[in-house]
């Protein structure tokens, strides 16, 4: 009853049977484009004491280095964002299984024709008998294969990128799917390097050993020097199955003592959804932070890394039993075979950049073409700003490393000149101590002003290093992307290749012209697919408004297309000197760049790094509040000196 295999091939004394029959699900929700998705985040944890003695009873369980995996499983929203960024002209490669929908027992997921294409909707659990707050989109996808796993590998390496399933989205990457051997059915190695990209690919399928370490070791085990649970509960006692109290440690998706989960009876019904939400037994995470590494759904994995007609599963599934779920239980199956009680997570070997102080949005379709006016093309996927950086994360910045200011990275205007403030500062030097302050309101969430390109290469730097604590320094403000070593004035310099802190490609930056300018303009929507540029950041030809809210195709700016000359925060015509102009970043909720970035257009001009050569200017990009249309269009550029400090231009950074 419990097993991957016995599932597949109905062999076992309870076989759960497609539902084939049974009506799909109606929804009363819109339809929207399949291209209306945002991008997935797949969150990860750290998993590390590199070079771990493997586990005595199995011999499993030794990493020779640091890495991380998904906190979860690939859940069903997740995967249906996959499909429709891929399988919305025509699934190539079978990712979508109408089992996803007509198996209520893990629904699902429902294929419906929209125009000329396919879109891929959520539908929800179906049944008496739920957890509570049933969640469709957040319980882990099944009936997925091997392949179907390691194509959304590629995908997420690739950056997430629409279009027909091809070398640039889901058959390359972190696998190359396209030689014989994959097509023979041969699950391959992973790839070193992703051709796309020309770095080591972003995510892959953990190996057996770092699943299994992940799930069952524990350094502090055996007076720290680490040890090897029986379960992924951090237990070697069989968890119980019950959501009575999802806090409680030591509880699984699994069928206990014959009673399975959801219903705690003791026969499947076809009808009720047996899934639980990812991370459900909140009382019950792993070693390192896992959830539901036992129970749920088995999870695929890549053996030894080597290529083979088979690849293992691990951990058991909501029709498991407890022998199943134990670390000396391993499942072999063809690579191709898709079940009701099976899923996967991600791993990662590349170093994760650090998105909780700072929020990025991916910008993918690398090699896209540059726009007629030369800029644009980018080679690589990289990340960007979501917003500006704040004056709450800025004063962050100065808590840091500035309570003896050397470098003047605090300019007294940020509290005195109220168009824009602020940040103030009390105490002497060598005590400085920085705050928001209120400016006709709370001014935390506002867009920082007055700094120069050296102010913003050295919060590039500190973000790179790791937000340090400190003097400035080589290993806070003065050293990582930019080799700055005490110049405020003159010609700037290049981006490093490498952190010399971390030995690293630097994980933060100031974007390059040629990035701000896709992030802000470009969508691979425009001109039947192939690509384009708007002349608005606000996806938009056509002049934006600057009504704050979520009216789409509005800006912090003046607007004289109405011919009303209005100031967007005051609706006035004349500028009062005492008064914010500044709005919260992303503020103007309706008007996000086709990656998602919030504000590329208004509120203050944005730094950028022009072609990243060495120079005495640097690039200012997408007009400010007190500036007019043609400041905010794709075809008006500025440049400036790079210590320039104003009251017109903040902050926002590219990642790697």
């Amino acid at each position: 009853m419990t097993s991957f295999t016995r599932l597949a091939t109905g062999a076992a004394a309870l076989t759960l049977l497609a539902v084939a029959g049974i009506p799909e699900v109606a929804t009363s929700a819109p339809m929207p484009s399949p291209h209306d998705a945002k991008a997935v985040y797949v969150p990860m944890v750290d998993v590390g004491d590199a070079g771990n003695t493997a586990d005595p009873a199995t011999g499993f369980g030794s990493v020779g280095s640091a890495y991380r995996i998904a906190s979860t499983d690939i859940t069903i929203g997740q995967y249906a964002r996959f499909l429709n960024a891929v399988a919305s002209e025509r699934d190539e490669h079978a990712l979508y299984n109408p089992l996803m929908a007509n198996d209520l027992t893990v629904a699902g997921i429902r294929q419906v024709a929209w125009r000329d294409s396919f879109r891929y909707e959520v539908i929800a659990p179906q049944g008496a008998a739920q957890t509570p707050a049933a969640t469709a989109s957040e319980r882990p996808i099944t009936y997925v294969s091997w392949f179907d796993a390691a194509r959304f590998a590629n995908w997420m390496s690739n950056g997430q990128p629409r279009g027909r399933q091809t070398r640039k989205t889901t058959e390359t990457g972190a696998y190359n799917l396209t030689t014989r051997e994959a097509r023979s059915g041969t699950a391959v190695s992973p790839s070193g390097k992703n051709p796309n990209t020309g770095r080591a690919p972003l995510f892959t399928l953990p190996t057996e050993n770092q699943w299994y370490k992940a799930a069952y070791y524990n350094p502090t085990l055996n007076s720290g020097a680490g040890g090897y649970f029986d379960y992924a509960t951090q237990s070697s006692t069989p968890p119980g199955n019950s959501l009575a109290d999802p806090n409680a440690p030591g509880q699984a998706n699994y069928t206990w003592a014959g009673k399975l989960s959801i219903t705690q009876a003791l026969a499947v019904d076809p009808n009720p959804n047996y899934l639980t939400n990812v991370g459900s037994f909140t009382g019950s995470a792993g070693p390192f932070g896992t959830y539901d590494m036992n129970g749920n759904v088995w999870e695929w994995n890549d053996g030894d890394g080597v290529a083979s007609p088979v690849r293992t599963l691990r951990g058991g599934g909501w029709t498991s039993y407890y022998t199943y779920l134990q670390s000396t239980y391993r499942l072999g199956n063809a690579p191709g075979n898709q079940n009701s009680n099976g899923g996967f997570r991600l791993a990662s070997t590349v170093a994760p950049v650090d998105s909780t102080f700072y929020s990025l949005v991916q910008v993918d379709h690398p090699g896209n073409a540059a726009d007629t006016t030369g800029y644009g093309a980018v080679a690589s996927t990289y990340s960007i700003g979501t917003y500006e950086v704040t004056i709450g994360q800025y004063s962050d910045f100065l808590n840091a490393v500035a309570d003896t200011d050397v470098y003047g990275l605090y300019n007294p205007s940020m509290a005195t000149a109220l168009n824009s403030a602020g940040i103030s500062r009390t105490g002497g030097s060598g005590a400085y101590v920085y705050a928001p302050i209120n400016n006709a309101g709370d001014s935390t969430n506002r867009p920082a002003t007055f700094v120069s390109w050296f102010d913003v290469a050295r919060f590039a730097n500190w973000m790179s290093n790791g937000r340090p604590t400190g003097a400035q320094s080589a290993t806070t403000t003065e050293d990582g992307a930019y080799t700055l070593n005490g110049v405020t004035t003159g010609a700037t310099v290049s981006r490093n290749a490498i952190n010399p802190n971390t030995t690293e490609a630097p994980t933060f930056s100031i974007p390059t012209e040629n990035q701000w300018y896709k992030a802000a303009y470009y969508s691979p929507l425009l001109n039947a697919g192939a690509g384009g540029y708007y002349l608005y950041a606000t996806q938009s030809n056509t002049g934006p408004g600057n009504t704050i809210g979520s009216t789409p195709n509005q800006v912090n700016y003046i607007n004289d297309y109405d011919l009303s000359n209005t100031y967007s925060v005051t609706r006035a015509v004349a500028i009062n000197v005492l008064q914010n102009y500044l709005t919260d970043v992303g503020y103007f909720r309706g008007s996000p760049s086709y990656y998602g970035a919030y504000d590329l257009n208004g509120n203050v001009y944005n730094w950028n790094d022009l072609d990243g050569t060495a120079r005495t200017v640097r690039g200012l990009r997408g007009g400010f509040w007190f500036s007019g249309p043609p400041s905010i269009q794709r075809l008006t550029f500025a440049q400036a000196g790079a210590g320039r400090e104003a009251n017109d231009t903040g902050i926002r950074l590219a990642a790697r």
